[in-house]
């Protein structure tokens, strides 16, 4: 049984996490696009996200959302759902790295297998189950690593708690060094929406597909085990704030 997870520290991890990383940036690129049946592109577009093929997944599915253009009208980035910090041009430097070494490590497990398609007209419902790392759990071992790092330091612990947020996308406790120590899978069956845009198939990236691909990133619960840790923690923490209190206003 999982239980629901903890807000009074952090009020989303997912949020911090696509914040980092950029998971919802800018990017360019665009790529021939198939025609075949919906289950063919889905597996195109899964294959070409597996390889951070990123124009061939774009086009294969309405991951473009919008262009930003400046006050005269000039296109200044183009906005897409899922993994655009990397197609942005030019960006080579360390936040570029660091988006690169997260998303490497999001697909190295990534797999999936299609169950069932439901085709419509110009519209079709395809069954999947895609499995890959448990984000949920990477997300409660860096939030228990946040807290021993506040409870272990002087005063309220909130100024430890600001760096290694800062700290997330490297270091002995960035979200990407627990990543590569977790075993532990997420395994989500989800149905992808396709639909047919001038005779060409193209995959919805809706937000449980990115949930999905992400290993349960968005989850709402933990594992019964770090749920635990943390609960144990946020009492220290509370006795922290307690015996901090009675020091200062001695």
């Amino acid at each position: 049984m999982n239980m629901k997870k903890k807000k009074w520290l952090i009020p989303s991890f997912a949020i911090l996490i696509f914040f980092v990383f950029g998971l919802t940036a800018c990017g360019a690129g665009t790529a021939e696009a198939k025609t075949d049946t919906p289950e063919e592109v889905l597996l195109d577009s899964m294959e070409a996200l597996k390889e951070l093929d990123l124009d061939a997944f774009n086009a294969r599915t309405d991951n473009y959302v919008r262009t930003h253009r400046n006050w005269i009208g000039i296109p200044t980035q183009k906005e897409y759902r899922i993994f655009n910090e990397l197609q942005q041009p030019g960006l080579k430097g360390k936040r570029y790295r660091s988006n690169k070494k997260f998303a490497d490590k999001i697909v190295q497990n990534l797999s999936w297998e299609i169950k069932d398609v439901r085709v419509s007209g110009k519209e079709a419902q395809i069954d999947m189950t895609v499995t890959n790392i448990d984000m949920s759990d990477v997300m409660g071992k860096y939030e228990i690593s946040i807290m021993e790092d506040m409870i272990s330091s002087d005063g309220t612990g909130l100024i430890s708690m600001i760096r290694d947020i800062h700290q997330i996308d490297y270091g002995d406790n960035s979200v990407v060094s627990i990543m590569e120590e977790e075993e532990g899978l997420s395994v989500l069956d989800i149905t992808v929406g396709a639909y047919k845009e001038d005779g060409i198939w193209k995959i919805h990236v809706s937000d449980s597909f990115i949930n999905a691909v992400m290993g349960n990133m968005d989850s709402e619960h933990y594992s019964d085990e770090i749920q635990n840790r943390l609960d144990e923690l946020e009492k220290e923490y509370e006795y922290k704030l307690d015996q901090w209190g009675d020091d200062f206003f001695e």
